[in-house]
């Protein structure tokens, strides 16, 4: 029954870990075709780039470097990757 419980909240955990990494790929495909003041265009930012905003000073030392492009959408998506991964490895551990 707890292992029961747990894998549950462990996919419900996952599920929303996935919504979040598409809409962060959205919202950077959006902010390549739509304008930035469309009602959708806003909505997304105003979910998506708390989520960006501390990948942005390194995606910026980057930029800085010589690198072309914002990679910070791609920083996020990576770190949710990887809590993704250190969830699953500790859910392993306590079942």
């Amino acid at each position: 029954m707890r292992t029961e419980i747990i894998s549950r909240v462990f996919e419900g955990v996952s599920m929303f870990l996935n919504i979040i990494s598409m809409a962060l790929v959205v919202y950077a495909l959006m902010s390549w075709f739509v304008r930035p003041d469309s009602p959708l265009y806003r909505f997304m930012s105003r979910f998506c780039e708390p989520i960006v905003a501390p990948f942005r000073p390194i995606s910026r030392r980057l930029i800085e470097a010589g690198l072309r492009i914002d990679i910070s959408v791609i920083l996020a998506v990576a770190a949710i990757r990887l809590l993704q991964s250190l969830l699953y490895r500790l859910l392993a551990f306590v079942l």
